[in-house]
């Protein structure tokens, strides 16, 4: 199942190198620098790659970017992942 995140690097350097391995239907968005940190969204065809957990950010939905057709998931899962506690 395709997954939406979004990620929030140190610098580019560490960007680029975690970014390479994504896979050719993966879709990756530079958002620019936020705040000090190197931001991407990605859509990726399957599941986030358990390397890029440890940047995952959950801005409150949906930032300033989203997938055509993807704010509804990423809200579900803003309220599953980011807010947990608020249920």
């Amino acid at each position: 199942m395709s997954t939406f995140r979004k990620f929030a690097f140190p610098s580019q350097k560490v960007a680029d190198q975690l970014l390479a391995s994504l896979q050719p239907l993966d879709n990756a968005v530079p958002l620019g620098n936020i705040d000090g940190f190197e931001c991407y969204d990605i859509l990726f065809q399957d599941a986030c790659p358990a390397s890029l957990n440890a940047y995952i950010v959950w801005p409150k939905p949906c930032g300033v970017h989203s997938f055509l057709g993807w704010d509804a998931q990423y809200e579900a899962d803003y309220q599953e992942f980011a807010t947990p506690n608020t249920k």
